[in-house]
């Protein structure tokens, strides 16, 4: 039993086991939490599930609704992950559950990703929400959020990522994503690839689920203006593939709610993503952090960057040791860019000492010594990579700011 939440939080992010979703089903019932409560959404895609839940959670509020929400990984403190109203779960209730279930946990050898849905499944169900939307963690059919019964199931897309869990090819990916979608419910998607879109509406069929596929939407100027339905948007500060995923939640959310125009029309614009195309000080100037931690990713961050016309951009970047890094560096150094390589600490990351030099990669040992250079050759910096990554460089901005 712990008395102070730091020391429960260590506890649970050491717990690493692997567990079947059926292992940790049998938990849920031991614990009597229960796996279908009101209102369930569920978000699954390579890319853009926070911000389509920050998105949805947004529209929701605005409209006087309570909503519970779920994300991972988190980016300034564990509770992020588990949020009511955009607030994160409390300290005092966080360190509650744990020490309320720590005898199971430990029975029954609980990961910390499974201690996170328990935590919020539990804290869900003891207040009256109006919607609960949950964030798949990787995949789909095997991920531990799983064992929702949700309303409404959804993919922002499908790509290549985390094959060495999901599988090697991306009919073994799209095979796992879909495995959200459930018996005679909706399912809403934001692909656009007509070969992903014809294996999901099979499994629909199959599933006696309805589909509803959300329009592709061209954006080519910034400010990013876009429509939905009789209503306009325009964001800012924003990365472009953000419209795609604020166009999934107002569809989402069209199928829950009837829409106010002027509610809806603020709640998009004034939603933000922490750590996703974020600006934030730096010295006298500013830089961009965003959290494109696989190869869509980096395609849709330069894709912002080029509609922004952006110039003499440097980019700094770190990932997981997991990430095929080759085709990433290659697309953002064919782009022109400067990219510092670097790594942080962390168990998972990349080792550089494996990284093949190139013309305009520089490798650094430390994001620190990155930004001081790049600062001071007065080049426009983008800080990108791994969630874990963009974290720390975010809290060291943040902090250095407090400083200055």
């Amino acid at each position: 039993m712990f008395e102070c939440v730091e020391d429960a939080i260590t506890y649970i992010e050491s717990k690493r086991s692997k567990r079947t979703i059926d292992e940790f089903r049998e938990t849920l019932n031991k614990c009597q939490i229960s796996m279908k409560q009101k209102n369930m959404i569920h978000i699954a895609g390579t890319n853009g599930k926070g911000s389509t839940v920050n998105y949805l959670r947004s529209i929701l509020n605005a409209h006087g609704y309570s909503v519970g929400t779920f994300t991972s990984p988190y980016l300034i403190c564990h509770n992020d992950r588990i949020r009511v109203d955009d607030i994160p779960i409390s300290d005092e209730e966080l360190l509650k559950y744990i020490n309320q279930y720590y005898e199971i946990i430990e029975t029954d050898g609980l990961s910390m990703f499974e201690i996170d849905v328990l935590i919020m499944l539990a804290y869900f169900e003891s207040l009256d929400l109006d919607y609960r939307i949950i964030e798949t963690g990787i995949g789909g059919l095997n991920d531990k959020t799983n064992v929702i019964d949700p309303i409404i199931s959804a993919i922002t897309n499908i790509g290549m990522d985390h094959q060495k869990q999901l599988g090697e090819s991306i009919y073994d990916i799209i095979n796992e994503k879909m495995g959200v979608i459930k018996p005679h419910q909706m399912f809403i998607t934001s692909e656009t690839q007509g070969t992903i879109l014809a294996r999901l509406q099979e499994q629909c069929d199959v599933m006696e689920a309805i589909m509803y596929v959300v329009p592709e939407y061209q954006v080519s100027r910034y400010p990013f203006h876009f429509r939905y339905r009789d209503m306009a948007f325009t964001l800012k500060n924003q990365g472009i593939y953000q419209v795609t995923n604020a166009r999934l939640a107002l569809t989402i959310a069209s199928k829950l709610i009837r829409l106010d125009a002027n509610l809806t029309t603020s709640a998009i614009e004034n939603a933000s993503w922490k750590g996703r195309y974020e600006t934030l000080p730096y010295h006298t100037g500013t830089v961009e952090i965003d959290g494109a931690h696989n190869l869509p990713g980096i395609k849709a961050l330069i894709q912002t960057l080029r509609v922004k016309k952006e110039q003499n951009i440097s980019i700094i970047f770190s990932c997981l040791n997991d990430k095929d890094i080759d085709p990433m560096l290659d697309l953002m150094l064919k782009e022109g860019y400067t990219v510092y390589l670097t790594t942080f600490n962390d168990e998972r990351a990349i080792d550089l000492s494996k990284i093949e030099s190139r013309p305009h990669l520089v490798i650094v040992d430390s994001f620190m010594e990155a930004l001081k250079t790049a600062y001071i050759k007065k080049n426009h910096i983008v800080i990108t990579g791994s969630l874990h990554f963009i974290s720390r460089v975010r809290k060291y901005l943040v902090e250095s700011n407090k400083g200055g």
